[in-house]
């Protein structure tokens, strides 16, 4: 059995790994003969693909009748569930039938009740990460209207006329968007603070209007601006802050935001791995 080497995380493969930890330390470090060839022939047989079942307390020597029907009710459980945890949970079941051994192996011997406990809540544990695993996981969705890009496009000072190198980005902005639609666009115009802030307003509006009437000749909608009211920003916010009456070209802009509908999924599963092993 020293000379094995079973990988992998199907059921056979986990529980001969499983069964083969629990010769070893039985053989080295309790000294322990019959329980280690025990452990050993069953990890043997687990990787020949010759699956042992569960131990039976009745095959043990356990004199305590409550123990044993302890040991009966636990194994009848591990039993109920391994026929569709070796497919649906291999990892789980796996380690939930070695712990049970494990259990069994402590309360035949009956003098080391830390090792008993051990055994016995590491079972506990394994047999609660079966049962979830084998739980089915529940998908949920959640659809969000989010910002996914934005663009800005500047203006020459007391212009709303879009300058060339500008259309040439608003260009680029929109066939990025024609690829990922459908998405909203909203318009945001702004100034820099030259000028009287009442001019500046209506100069914000006619420029996000300008942005708006190039998007509608390339058949993108606009869909939604507010009656450019929340679009129509003026010099209230200045991209690079400055005083007052100060021509800034990065404050002479529309910002475009395209905004799309995302679907978030997420998962609720109880798919947990098995139990570290005990010492007994």
């Amino acid at each position: 059995m020293r000379t094995t080497q079973p990988s992998g995380d199907g059921f056979e493969q986990r529980l001969a790994r499983e069964y083969r930890d629990l010769a070893i330390f039985e053989a080295d470090e309790m000294g322990d003969w019959p329980d280690a060839e025990y452990f050993a022939a069953k990890s043997l047989r687990a990787g020949g693909g010759d699956v042992p079942m569960p131990a039976e307390a009745s095959e043990r020597s356990i004199r305590n009748a409550a123990t044993r029907s302890e040991l009966d009710t636990a194994r009848s459980d591990l039993v109920g569930v391994l026929q569709d945890g070796r497919g649906r949970a291999p990892v789980e079941a796996a380690v939930a039938q070695a712990r049970y051994d494990c259990w069994v192996e402590q309360e035949e011997e009956g003098h080391q009740f830390d090792h008993i406990a051990a055994c016995r809540s590491s079972y506990m544990a394994a047999m609660e990460a079966l049962r979830g695993a084998m739980q089915p996981t529940t998908t949920t969705y959640e659809t969000v209207q989010e910002e996914i890009a934005r663009d800005t496009v500047y203006f020459d000072w007391d212009s709303d006329t879009i300058r060339p190198d500008q259309q040439a980005e608003l260009d680029r902005f929109l066939d990025e968007m024609r690829k990922i639609e459908p998405v909203v666009l909203y318009i945001e115009g702004h100034t820099d603070t030259s000028g009287s802030a009442d001019y500046n307003d209506e100069l914000s509006r006619r420029r996000a209007e300008a942005v708006r009437a190039e998007l509608v000749r390339q058949g993108m909608t606009v869909g939604e601006i507010k009656d450019l009211q929340l679009a129509a920003k003026g010099q209230t916010d200045l991209a690079v802050p400055t005083g007052d009456n100060v021509r800034e070209e990065r404050n002479r802009r529309v910002v475009l935001i395209a905004t799309g509908t995302t679907t978030r999924t997420g998962q609720t599963t109880s798919n947990v791995q098995g139990a570290a092993p005990a010492r007994q």
